[in-house]
């Protein structure tokens, strides 16, 4: 009955946190469609060369062997007129990124922001650039909030699909997202607009007001943006009809080699009155506290195997989508010192700030269940009575707390960024730029309402005072001052808890991160000399990086509960790294720095001329020496073929790194609870899994080769393919816990035997803390084709515009050397990958009108074996394919056509998304939120003005 509880525990301990999942796991268009050769990049001025992203010598973009794609603001906001990460979302590309849906499985962790994820290889193997500088990090992992950029001054965002660490520097590894700015902007614009679900839910508001003007005849400009946005959330998955029906997977009782998904699930572990975990006379989850402490028999549903189809347990139920509010100021200004030297300088401020229910307090038995002992006053009579005749001490209870409030995570994030830099035209169309910045994030998470441990058992042991006859806490008659204010808590049945009991057991954790990045580069490109098919571009760049973090927590965070005063604490609680339930964050001190020296040269070799076509060579090193990690080279050659002036043909091979960040280098244990075979006892577990950083990380080495075509020979139509091919090695990531135990088991001497924490060391028995730092461990590996097709045309006196993204994944497999390969691709349920991703949008204006839809497809894809809902004896294990319609309308009004009103729905059709609970490593979250719409049809409306 013991192994079976323990096994039971498990479909709840999920919730707990995200981080339970196994470490080696995966890592989570328009009416202005832009052409290809408009992919250029940085700050440039004037008359200056603009250079194209992901290359720092090649000013035509048609002549770039890396893949670009190239979306206009205009786009994003036909689309999505919410945010700029939800557009982006949008794209094939970018499956699996982080939204406010996706982003709150975790109190220990940035939460609910937009975080890019380039080919669900994970937001920390992308990189994000403003205007081609490294944008400043949001989090302690270095990871971009793109709700903190400056929303109304994009002009458009270039997408590089391929690596490009030689040019960039670290992190490059899925590729390059660089947000371009307006920073030229004359006049005032700005825009007003709200929104809401059909469902009357999710209410949004959106205010932006942009101004920029030149000043001191020309010479110099200035412009300023400011945005404010506001999304209502969801605050239950109960507010839709595919999350009401509760499904969960869990393993078929009568087939445990296969799962099913079961609907109107009930834990059968707890219940919100108190279940009953006894001895004899009580049982084993077969009694449970009703209303007023009335024992009642626990009626279980049609499955008990730790969850049930209906029965008296309680549906669990999280939010559904986070609230998010977001504000963002901007300014730029620059002067044109003379006609070869100019200075700019730039400040942004950004905030965000989210907020999302956790679960209510929870006490699993034989893991943080409180032990109730005989002589409890609270006790009803009956219960007493076969306590005292059988002369047992006590029993666990098991209680899932709806009478008292849930932990609520509320996260602030604040960034500033600080830029200057120049710009200066040396001899022989040379140019030398350089700029410095600094930049400021602070973090602020509290989880108000989180149950204090230390306090909750001492209020739980309550005794009858024999001097006053009144109920009070056993410690205050044994260890008096210990626990002052001490209040005994009444937990047999829902609702009997009193108000200053639930005040006295809860408290606020909290934790706050400051990371500050501070960027130096200095840049010269220019031509060496004329080739007969062109001139030789070289650029030279040297840089230097530094990034630290002072992350401080509540002191109940990182003081473990102690068992003295107290009876009957259990040992995985008092292996825990601080006193709350939910959090215990950890203090985090760290910094390091970083000096680059890259160079890039672009050679043609054949001009337009030859009887071949046209051929360029592009190549890039760059010798990085980080502080802690160490030296890595890291290098791109890429070809540019022409045959036909139709016709391009491009390909690339490149060695591209991440480092580790603050976090996987100083990161302080992160805590969640796993259930776990103890193969060395032979017993199941419930223990608690601390996540830890280590110096020792090196960085991560990646090997990307990209192939494509670009036919261009019908006026208004361009079309590509490109083939993708990413290598990752020593992936920096964690063992499982039970990879841990499971090797400690194989060979007594092995190293991950220290990682274990028993309750008798000596014996090495009753296994509670299992400690899994982070390695260059695994290897990642994905492969696919992108077609994008561009096509505008004049028609019946206005302009029509078509656009096709779509993504072909070929494979997508994650492992660890010299063990197991895990195929991941097409898996929608616990990853994000499935084969065909696809967006196609047709936009037609005619006077003052505009028309835009567009089609979005999340293709069909399948469960994975080892722990999702999958039956092998079902040949197809799939999961349907989704398709999403959006609309825009847009009307120009007034004589001068300055006021623009519009109106925007997405999800036209209100598709649900496909069940797959357990998509966002929860239980109880009915699908994969990175992938699919959780919220159904939207509708926006608004205006936007320029003067």
């Amino acid at each position: 009955m013991k192994r079976s509880l323990l096994f039971a525990s498990a479909s709840f301990a999920v919730i707990v946190s995200s981080s339970a999942m196994a470490q080696v796991a995966p890592p989570q268009s328009g009416v202005d469609a832009a052409p290809q050769d408009e992919a250029v990049s940085p700050a440039a001025a004037n008359d200056q060369d603009i250079v194209v992203t992901g290359s720092r010598t090649i000013v035509d973009g048609s002549r770039a062997p890396t893949p670009v794609t190239v979306v206009s603001a205009q786009q994003l906001q036909a689309g999505a007129p919410g945010t700029v990460g939800e557009g982006l979302n949008q794209l094939p590309a970018f499956r699996g990124s982080t939204n406010a849906a996706s982003g709150q499985t975790s109190s220990t962790s940035a939460n609910s922001g937009s975080f890019i994820n380039l080919r669900n290889l994970g937001a920390q193997r992308t990189l994000i650039l403003l205007d081609g500088r490294r944008a400043p990090p949001s989090t302690v992992l270095g990871t971009v909030d793109t709700n903190i950029l400056p929303q109304e001054l994009i002009k458009r965002v270039d997408v590089v699909t391929g690596g490009a660490s030689a040019a960039y520097g670290s992190d490059a590894v899925a590729g390059v997202v660089n947000f371009i700015l307006d920073s030229r902007f004359e006049g005032v614009k700005g825009s007003v607009q709200a929104g809401t679900t059909t469902y009357g839910d999710n209410g949004t508001q959106k205010v932006t007001l942009t101004a920029g003007t030149s000043f001191a005849g020309g010479r110099g400009h200035i412009v300023a943006s400011g945005s404010y946005y506001n999304a209502d959330g969801v605050d239950s998955t109960f507010a839709r009809a595919y999350g009401r029906a509760a499904k969960v997977v869990i393993r078929d009782p009568a087939n445990p080699a296969q799962s099913i998904i079961v609907s109107n699930y009930h834990n059968t572990i707890f219940t919100p009155g108190g279940l009953i975990y006894g001895g004899a006379g009580l049982g084993l989850g077969v009694q449970q506290f009703g209303p007023g402490g009335t024992v009642l028999p626990f009626r279980p549903g049609t499955i008990a195997n730790g969850v049930q189809t209906g029965g008296d347990g309680p549906l669990l139920d999280l939010t559904l989508m986070a609230k998010v509010r977001t504000k963002s100021a901007f300014t730029h200004v620059e002067f044109d010192v003379s006609d070869k030297f100019t200075l700019y300088a730039e400040g942004s401020y950004g905030h965000t700030r989210n907020q999302y229910r956790q679960v209510p307090d929870f006490f699993i038995p034989a893991f943080n269940a409180p032990t109730i002992i005989t002589g409890n006053p609270y006790l009803p009579a009956s219960i007493q009575k076969i306590l005292t005749t059988t002369g047992q001490v006590g029993f666990q209870l098991g209680r899932y707390s709806f009478d008292t409030p849930p932990a609520t995570a509320t996260t602030t994030n604040e960034t500033y960024n600080l830029v200057g830099g120049f710009r200066y035209k040396l001899p022989s169309n040379w140019q030398l730029e350089g700029y410095y910045s600094r930049s400021q994030n602070i973090q602020l998470t509290k989880v108000a309402n989180d149950l204090i441990y230390s306090k909750f058992f001492a209020a739980v042991d309550a005794v009858r005072d024999p001097a006053s006859g009144k109920i009070v806490c056993n410690v205050t008659l044994t260890n008096p001052g210990l626990y002052p204010g001490c209040v005994p808590i009444n937990l047999f049945g829902n609702g009997s808890p009193s108000a200053e009991a639930i005040n006295y057991i809860k408290g606020t954790a909290f934790f706050r991160a400051k990371v500050v990045q501070q960027v130096a580069e200095l840049s010269v490109r220019g031509t060496l000399f004329d080739l007969p098919a062109g001139a030789v571009a070289v650029a030279v760049t040297g840089d230097y990086r530094k990034n630290s973090v002072v992350q401080i927590a509540d002191p109940l965070s990182s003081t473990p509960v102690s068992a003295t005063g107290l009876r009957a604490v259990p040992a995985q609680v008092l292996a825990g790294a601080g006193s709350y339930q939910l959090g215990n964050v950890q203090p985090l001190n760290g910094a390091f720095d970083v000096k680059e020296l890259a160079g890039e040269i672009n050679v043609p070799i054949l001009a337009d001329t030859s009887a071949i076509g046209s051929l360029s060579f592009n190549g890039a090193v760059r010798y990085t020496d980080y502080s802690i990690s160490g030296s890595v080279t890291t290098w791109k050659g890429g070809a540019v073929w022409r045959p036909v002036p139709a016709i391009t043909l491009r390909g690339t091979v490149s060695r591209d790194i991440r480092a580790p960040n603050i976090s996987e280098l100083f990161g302080g244990s992160i805590q969640s609870q796993v259930a776990v075979n103890d193969t060395r006892n032979n017993v199941p577990a419930n223990v608690i899994q601390s996540q830890v950083g280590s110096t020792n990380l090196a960085p991560e080495i990646a090997k990307t080769y990209t192939a494509g075509i670009v036919f261009s020979g019908i006026r208004g139509l361009t079309a590509s393919v490109d083939y993708f091919n990413i290598d990752v090695k020593d992936v920096i990531a964690s063992l499982t816990p039970q990879q841990t135990i499971d090797a400690c088991t194989a060979s007594a001497t092995s190293s991950q035997c220290a990682n274990l924490v028993y309750s008798n060391p000596a014996a090495r028995t009753g296994l509670v803390r299992v400690f899994t730092p982070r390695q260059n461990l695994s290897k990642l590996k994905t492969s696919g084709i992108d077609f994008e097709l561009n096509y505008a045309t004049p028609l019946g006196g206005g302009a029509l515009q078509v656009r096709g993204l779509m993504s072909y994944l070929l494979d997508y497999e994650i492992g660890i050397p010299g063990g197991a390969t895990t195929d991941y691709t097409g898996v929608v349920g616990t990853s994000a990958n499935p084969k065909v991703t696809a967006l196609a949008s047709v936009g037609y204006t005619t006077g003052p009108f505009t028309f835009y839809a567009q089609e979005r497809l999340i293709g069909k894809g399948h469960f994975q074996a080892s722990n999702e809902f999958y039956n092998p004896a079902l040949a197809d294990n799939s999961v349907r394919e989704t398709w999403y319609t959006d609309i825009t309308v847009k009307a120009n009004v007034g004589t001068t056509r300055r006021l623009e009103i519009f109106g925007t729905v997405n999800n036209l059709f209100d598709r649900a998304p496909p069940d797959i609970p357990g998509g966002s490593f929860q239980l109880d979250y009915p699908t994969n939120a990175s992938l699919y719409d959780v919220v159904g049809r939207t509708i926006a409306a608004g205006v936007r003005f320029k003067l």
